[in-house]
């Protein structure tokens, strides 16, 4: 019966042990430091999430994905994206509309897709991309460019679909 109370104190003072050490790293562990590799950025009521430009290097189209969130109680339009510096033409004549408390998914099979010909964008760097609302919020984003193999097979780039 001794033994097995020794082995319990013993038990319990390693376990302390442990979860002290990993106390003591404190805010500058190593594990808080790691950055998620997609762009994301927000703008009043308005985020861009997971923001990964896809790119097929034969023919130079990119296509944008990620999510737009609204976290505002009013319905937001996303009126205007570029690519490097060029305007991205939007399905829809009034832009593409974000319920409140609700997200799009950008490149969803039933989602809308934003594609860009001759974009100009390179697997492998950094494109400059910004989201325009209406109510003049923007969000401006320095987004990894993708090639279409891969993880993002699925996304292929094109204007004629």
């Amino acid at each position: 019966m001794k033994s097995i109370r020794i082995a319990l104190v013993i038990a319990a003072f390693a376990g302390t042990a442990a979860v002290a050490t990993g106390c003591a790293a404190g805010a500058g562990a190593a594990t808080l430091q790691v950055q998620p590799n997609f762009a994301a950025g927000a703008a009043g009521d308005v985020q861009a999430l997971n923001v990964v430009v896809v790119v097929d290097p034969a023919t130079g189209a990119a296509q944008l994905t990620g999510t737009v969130v609204n976290n505002g109680d009013q319905a937001a339009t996303l009126t205007g994206v570029s690519l490097n510096g060029k305007a991205v033409t939007l399905s829809g004549s009034a832009g593409l509309s974000v319920a409140p408390h609700a997200a799009l998914n950008l490149a969803a099979p039933s989602g809308p897709k934003i594609v860009l010909a001759n974009s100009g964008s390179k697997p492998g760097h950094i494109s400059p991309v910004s989201l325009t609302f209406s109510g003049g919020a923007a969000i401006s984003l320095p987004v990894p460019a993708e090639p279409n193999t891969g993880i993002y097979q699925q996304f292929q780039p094109s204007t004629t679909s």
